[in-house]
């Protein structure tokens, strides 16, 4: 392992919420709960993690979250970074969805009738 893959990073976040949707049956769970669910879970509590993660990402620190900032709603810079991580994450699931569901519309869209299963 090497040190990137140690440190908190808002991209090892986002792949550790891109691997826990993947646990996910996404054709009969609510997507959208689900994203909220592990967008929540991946967000750092620790106030040491928060910070190597606007370390590493400094617009984490400087953008002005759409949610208002986390945990108690004081617009303190940890609670601030919280919620932009948040909504990173939740952006990053929100996309890779997307990105599920346009490559499962190109392969319909490429695949061959077979038989009589498409009806013609």
């Amino acid at each position: 392992m090497n040190d990137n893959d140690e440190r908190e990073t808002i991209e090892n976040r986002i792949r550790m919420a891109i691997e826990t949707l993947g646990e996910y049956d996404l054709e009969t769970d609510d997507i959208g709960d689900i994203i909220h669910e592990i967008a929540d879970g991946c967000v750092p509590v620790y106030t040491y993690d928060i910070l190597e993660c606007a370390m590493n990402d400094n617009s984490l620190a400087t953008d002005e979250p759409e949610c208002g900032p986390a945990f108690d709603g004081t617009p303190t810079p940890v609670n601030i970074i919280a919620a932009n991580i948040y909504e990173r994450i939740t952006q990053a699931l929100w996309d890779y969805q997307a990105s599920i569901d346009d490559a499962d519309d190109i392969n319909l869209k490429d695949a061959e009738p077979v038989g009589s299963t498409w009806g013609g």
